[in-house]
């Protein structure tokens, strides 16, 4: 099995207020640990992604909806559908967690793709404020964390079985990484760069779990560093060099590698 560690550096490593828990692997579960004195500064995060992510989605018109993304045979309005849609489908995995009903995030991949495509043909006004309404409901289900969780571990469809809390910090990922996929002027360097480490630590344990991972020795540019497999193939870069590699295979000016860099799995 895969191997991933994290070396806690930086300026901000030792500042008690902003101290992550280390991320740690049990057996079967593959998301980033989080702790519950991490949720409030972990929401906080992901509120400031994805106001940014609505300014976005608010700002354009419904012919500019129509246009292709970075996610092949998605338009910008499929992206933004499965943004609403991923929302509610965490709100599921949060109540589920705190209440112990199950509610899974989606019926099936064939519903979940069903409905993105059904939401895809909605107006430009439509999916904002679908978004807008489905981000409303995943706070207040993520603020509903706060009080305590009667499932600790959560199954998803395409990820394993994931930590409750580490919840924020996965829908912090999608914000950052879909908000590139639409192809605005937004760049990855305007996300924050605590969301953009949360987003990285999302990134390594899906290439931990994942079987076809390359082994992988990460170094960011702030002081951490991560080790995938057998950790043969060394990258380095800053956090904005960083992501955009792990999610989505782009190659930064700043990304540092010798060679030729190794294939990763699809997100």
């Amino acid at each position: 099995m895969s191997e991933i560690s994290r070396v806690s550096g930086g300026p901000c490593a030792s500042d008690p207020c902003t101290r992550r828990a280390p991320a740690e692997q049990t057996e079967g579960v593959t998301s980033v640990v989080k702790t519950p004195e991490s949720l409030a500064s972990d929401i906080g995060r992901m509120q400031r992604e994805s106001n940014m992510v609505m300014a976005t989605v608010t700002s354009l018109a419904d012919d500019e909806l129509r246009k292709p993304t970075k996610c092949a045979g998605w338009t910008r309005a499929h992206v933004i559908a499965h943004l609403a849609l991923g929302a509610d489908g965490m709100t599921n995995l949060a109540t589920w967690a705190v209440t112990g009903r199950e509610t899974p995030a989606y019926a099936s991949r064939e519903q979940r793709d069903a409905d993105i495509e059904a939401a895809a043909r909605r107006t430009a006004a439509e999916l904002a404020s679908d978004l807008e309404q489905a981000n409303a409901r995943l706070l207040a289900a993520f603020r509903a964390l706060k009080d305590g969780t009667r499932v600790e571990t959560l199954p998803t469809l395409f990820s394993g079985e994931i930590h409750a809390l580490s919840l924020p910090a996965r829908r912090t990922t999608e914000l950052i990484v879909h908000h590139d996929d639409l192809d605005t002027t937004w760049e990855w360097h305007e996300a924050d760069p605590d969301a953009i480490l949360d987003a990285i630590e999302v990134c390594v344990r899906r290439l931990q779990a994942h079987p076809e991972s390359p082994g992988l020795r990460i170094v960011a540019g702030e002081g951490e560093e991560w080790t995938v497999g057998d950790g043969t193939y060394r990258i380095e870069g800053y956090y904005e060099d960083l992501l955009p590699f792990l999610a989505r295979a782009q190659v930064e000016e700043g990304l540092q590698y010798e060679g030729e860099l190794p294939q990763l799995p699809r997100w």
